[in-house]
């Protein structure tokens, strides 16, 4: 008897399908309870979310021995694809991209700063450079208390800690006149 093809909007408008649907895509060789504990599910409830998948054309049992894992179907990739991009933006990697793009920035202020011989107008410009970089930091800090991701939250630490030690670097030299 042939499943009856679910709805797919709402089969990915839940978690623990959502779960199950990444881990295929994360784990080598996935078998039914190897996805069941990557989504805190039970077992029955695991098969019956791949039976939904399959039937949708997202998946397919594959036998090897005595074994059968699951596997991602051409359809399937595709959806993989879209739903790990639409993780990484629900997960705030856009920040952490933004935080990168700032960090060469950084890294460039770094260099000069530690070649020295800036005059009076280069520091000032490295001030500001720095200045516009802590702003546009925090607004990233701000941003990213909508998400919970400990790897942005550490690289904004870093970030600041960063600004911090360059500002002390660019200080002007006080001269005994």
């Amino acid at each position: 008897m042939e499943k009856e093809v679910k709805d797919l909007k709402q089969m990915f408008m839940q978690k623990k399908p959502c779960l199950i649907f990444l881990a295929i895509s994360r784990v080598e060789k996935p078998y039914v309870s190897t996805l069941m504990k990557e989504a805190d599910t039970t077992f029955a409830h695991t098969t019956n979310i791949l039976s939904d998948m399959e039937a949708c054309g997202l998946v397919e049992f594959v036998a090897e021995g005595r074994v059968k894992h699951v596997k991602l179907t051409k359809r399937g990739k595709e959806v993989s694809k879209a739903l790990m991009k639409l993780e990484g933006i629900l997960g705030g990697e856009n920040l952490l991209h933004d935080l990168k793009t700032l960090e060469k920035r950084v890294n460039g202020l770094e260099t000069r700063i530690k070649a020295g011989g800036l005059d009076e107008r280069a520091v000032r410009r490295a001030m500001k450079s720095l200045s516009e970089v802590a702003v546009r930091t925090g607004a990233i800090e701000g941003e990213s208390k909508l998400f919970s991701n400990e790897k942005l939250v550490y690289e904004i630490r870093v970030m600041k800690e960063r600004l911090e030690y360059l500002e002390t670097k660019l200080q002007p030299v006080q001269s005994d006149d």
